[in-house]
């Protein structure tokens, strides 16, 4: 066999094996986020958002559904990057639009910084929010599962 077929061969079962560790990984995050979570705090432009405070989140396989404490909803899919960092997750909604968020997860607790996509906002980098900077960071709490 010639050295450029190896290489060749070992370049392949080595991309074969990145993309299997990052599904795994994916999956892992996916199984991890289940359930219901509500929002418990959020900040928009520097100051305190407490008017989604309530809000819940409820995510089954990919799909998730949003309540707002307002009585909004929205439903659709979601992506993850769990290499990413900080860790990327896309809401795909229903209608198209697509907000695009970086997110930590703890066992109980899911804090995400969002803007909505295709406007002039990129994807958030941090987990603060100032006047001048777009984005809504939102922290939940898991929910308690019910009998």
């Amino acid at each position: 066999m010639k050295a450029s077929v190896r290489i060749g061969v070992v370049v392949t079962v080595v991309c074969a094996c990145a993309a299997a560790v990052v599904a795994q990984n994916q999956d892992e995050e996916f199984r991890r986020l289940q359930g219901g979570w509500q929002v418990v705090a959020a900040e928009q432009r520097g100051k305190p958002f407490d008017v989604i405070r309530g809000g819940a989140l409820v995510i089954t396989d990919r799909a998730f559904f949003l309540k707002t404490a307002a009585g909004n909803e929205f439903k659709g899919e979601l992506r993850l990057n769990p290499s990413a960092t900080p860790h990327q997750l896309d809401f795909v909604h229903a209608d198209g639009k697509v907000w695009e968020a970086i997110y930590t997860l703890d066992e109980d607790a899911f804090r995400l910084n969002y803007v909505e996509a295709g406007g002039r906002d990129k994807r958030p980098t941090l987990f603060a929010t100032s006047s001048e900077s777009p984005g809504t960071v939102i922290v939940m709490n898991r929910m308690a599962k019910r009998d």
